[in-house]
């Protein structure tokens, strides 16, 4: 009997039979430039299909030249129904159906993209593009109406199984909908009723457009969580009347883009905003998919067995592992590749207009490319370092013949996000070590715990190759009074081996220093625990409970030499990163050039001439050095060696799996 029974129960949703509940929603992948179907684009999604995903929801697909930027997929004309055909058939001989999202980013396009001012509901300025954006006037209307219906028949006519009409996260359908965006005087602005009928008119145009037996969804915010704009509360009508105009299905999801609210990191507990899918399902009798952070099968399963939702959405858990609904189906959820919530390889890459990956997967975004092949000669392969880089590289090297022995210095697989993940609020990230040593142990690999290698215990194996991946340590700067016994360092603070006290100041803005400085500004502020507790049993007023939230106990500062702090976090995080610094109360101090440490403080020097900055605790996150000295004892020994991950410079855990992951597949 399967472990997930509703999770892998078939589902019929108008004609349009599921073989389970597991649904991939559309996600932009920057595969297809100039809007065409590309050799990347059906690889990818052939690989999700043969991984036993029930529906694939590609797009967003641009209905118009004015509806998205030239790397969204297209759907705008008839010229693109044979790339669209070749995808929908990739996906049926696997046995999954295929969707297309139907896309117009309404004010959320950028005129560099589309070439020309923004529509909207009304004149505003984009809280996304930061751009403004003209109002439609009435009679441009109902043509883009019709270019919703058109794309609708041209995905039936591709062979796709149902559209799915993107009516969320901030987009031209939302701001007819928000009392916040949409000033009109017409039909279509005013009350509620008003406000909805852009959207419903482009349900019911679609259902005209494809029939009655076609598949039609629809994606809607479950709350847009901005200010002034709509709840679960309207969003729940607005799902009712959809229903009414023709919707099969409704896709739930969180806010708009531009909400202060986290919506894909790991702020957001897995499975948080299941309460919208339940909201909207029980004012509708078509089905209901919950999405956001729920990639743990047994969650899923959790989901549907309390009634929550019909079906689940899993996005970057199928882009981490494909095959991710075979394994559980299979009993095999061990070793599912783990989502860590990072938006490294997936949404940084998006802004950046660059191709979609995975940190976890080295594979994601290189489906079309030839996965690596058996070793010509199999050999020994020896492995030093039992991090993410030294992980994959066993992992990769065994899959591809070699027998690999893997040697790790300490009692568990996975490095430094073994320890930084619980102080860095990266609760995710402690899944990478357990699925390493699922998949290596699969894999045949020896592993080698409480194991410090040095070159006389590697050559001792006789290796054809060995892989250093020893990772980093601490870097520390040439600063007059860094020996002070006050002075901590960024890593023990965050492996709580050191307890900052007093006034603190971080040396240091980068990545580490932030997050270092955010963990110690929360120490003395409420818990999750204890806010539970107070809202629970009311002990305390809501305004008091919001205060004990951000006040920790300690003040700290951060100094940084360079003009801005935090450059090395990605674009998507960023602002989740700075949001809670302010929050907390953190000092920031940039163009500042450090003397010294002294007893009582640290002696800057900035703009403002030379000063005491007043400090009990001082913590250097000045950065890291690779830990790469064994590689000269092992090649003066005559052994062949290569080195990955943070030993070689890395930085990041995306890079240190991607690379060991190419130096593998060269053995």
């Amino acid at each position: 009997m399967s472990a997930y029974p509703l999770l892998f129960s078939p589902r019929k949703v108008n004609r349009l039979e599921l073989r389970n509940r597991i649904v991939m929603p559309a996600i932009h992948l920057n595969y297809t430039p100039g809007g065409k179907v590309t050799d990347q684009l059906v690889a990818f999604y052939r690989d999700r299909a043969k991984g036993g995903a029930a529906l694939l929801i590609a797009g967003g697909a641009a209905i118009s030249e004015m509806a998205g930027g030239p790397m969204m997929l297209s759907i705008k004309d008839d010229n693109d129904i044979e790339g669209l055909s070749r995808l929908c058939q990739a996906a049926h001989d696997h046995g999954a159906a295929m969707g297309a999202q139907l896309y117009h980013a309404g004010a959320y396009a950028h005129r560099m993209l589309i070439g020309g001012v923004a529509v909207s509901s009304s004149v505003h300025t984009s809280g996304f593009t930061r751009e403004e954006a003209r109002a439609l006037a009435l009679e441009e209307i109902a043509p883009i109406q019709d270019q919703f219906a058109a794309a609708a028949a041209r995905a039936k006519e591709a062979g796709f199984d149902m559209v799915e009409i993107l009516g969320s996260a901030g987009y031209l359908i939302c701001q007819f909908l928000s009392p916040k965006i949409n000033r009109r005087e017409d039909q279509y602005g005013g009350s509620l009723e008003n406000r909805m009928r852009f959207g419903l008119e482009v349900v019911k145009k679609v259902r005209a457009a494809v029939g009655p037996d076609f598949c039609v969804g629809i994606r809607l915010a479950g709350n847009d969580f901005v200010p002034g704009s709509h709840t679960n509360e309207e969003s729940r009508l607005f799902a009712a009347a959809c229903q009414e105009a023709g919707v099969d299905m409704i896709n739930v999801t969180g806010g708009w883009h531009e909400t202060k609210v986290p919506q894909l990191t790991p702020e957001l507990p897995p499975a948080g905003l299941t309460y919208l899918a339940r909201g909207i399902k029980g004012a509708v009798g078509v089905p209901v998919c919950a999405s956001n952070r729920i990639g743990d099968p047994g969650l899923a399963e959790d989901v549907l067995a309390r009634g929550d939702a019909d079906m689940i959405c899993m996005c970057r858990p199928l882009l981490t592992d494909p095959e991710l609904p075979n394994k559980a189906a299979r009993g095999r959820a061990g070793l599912i590749r783990p989502c860590v919530s990072c938006n490294q390889g997936c949404f940084d890459a998006i802004t950046q207009l660059q191709p979609v990956g995975c940190l976890i997967n080295p594979r994601a975004g290189r489906e079309a490319t030839p996965a690596p092949q058996p070793a010509a000669r199999p050999g020994k392969v020896v492995v030093v370092g039992g991090g993410p880089a030294g992980c994959q590289a066993a992992l990769t090297a065994a899959r591809r013949g070699h027998r690999v022995v893997l040697l790790e210095a300490v009692e568990r697989l996975g490095g430094q996000p073994a320890w930084y993940h619980e102080a860095t609020e990266k609760p995710d990230f402690a899944l990478i070590g357990p699925y390493f040593g699922a998949a290596l142990a699969e894999a045949g690999v020896e592993v080698r715990l409480n194991c410090r290698a040095d070159a006389q215990l590697v050559a001792a194996e006789k290796p054809d190759a060995v892989v250093l991946a020893a990772g980093s340590q601490p870097s520390l700067a040439p600063i007059a009074g860094a020996e002070r016994p006050h002075v901590l360092h960024a890593w023990s603070v965050l492996q709580k081996k050191t307890r900052p006290r007093g006034r603190v100041v971080v040396i240091g803005g980068g990545a580490v220093g932030l997050e270092t400085a955010i963990f110690v500004a929360k120490k003395g502020a409420l818990t999750p625990e204890q806010t539970y507790f107070l809202a629970l049993y009311r002990a305390e007023e809501p305004q008091v409970i919001d205060h004990l939230l951000s006040t920790g106990s300690q003040p700290v500062t951060v100094v940084e030499m360079l003009a801005k702090v935090g450059q090395d976090i990605g674009r998507s995080t960023r602002w989740i990163v700075f949001g809670k610094l302010k929050r907390f109360g953190v000092a920031l101090k940039t163009k500042v050039k450090v003397l010294a440490i002294e007893e009582g403080g640290v002696r800057i020097k900035d703009q403002e001439g030379e000063s005491l900055l007043p400090a009990d605790t001082v913590i250097l996150a000045t950065g890291a050095k690779p830990n790469d000295a064994l590689a000269a004892e092992l090649k003066s020994l005559g052994l062949a060696v290569q080195v990955a991950g943070d030993a070689a410079g890395a930085g990041s855990v995306l890079k240190s799996i991607a690379q060991a992951h190419k130096i593998a597949a060269s053995l």
